[in-house]
């Protein structure tokens, strides 16, 4: 049920792209305690992005989650930030993270919504 989108103005080819949505969904599943099956990622690449004055590498990554801890958002800022610094030519202080806590009854999977599982 972990949804992360990273946006990003960088061409990044497939196996990069492969390669940082692999890491993205280990590290969400591994932070939220959630099983990797219910990961999703989506990767949105070569946007048109402009940040702090400049067109240099950046990335913006909204995080949605059932139960998304409050008291966790520090932690998977710093994670997400060095994951993605790791990962792809972006710098932490051009990374912007939004993180959403859904509610039960506004998410659906399989046919239902996650409070009716």
């Amino acid at each position: 049920m972990p949804y992360l989108k990273i946006q990003t103005n960088l061409a990044l080819d497939r196996d990069t792209a492969n390669q940082l949505m692999a890491s993205a969904s280990k590290l969400i599943s591994q932070e939220l305690g959630k099983p990797e099956e219910l990961v999703m990622i989506a990767l949105e690449r070569e946007e048109y992005m402009f940040f702090n004055g400049s067109e240099a590498p950046v990335a913006f990554l909204e995080l949605k989650a059932v139960g998304l801890p409050g008291r966790r958002t520090m932690n998977l800022s710093q994670a997400l930030s060095e994951m993605i610094e790791a990962e792809v030519p972006v710098r932490r202080d051009r990374i912007y993270i939004k993180f959403i806590d859904v509610q039960r009854g506004m998410w659906g999977w399989n046919g239902k919504t996650l409070s009716e599982h």
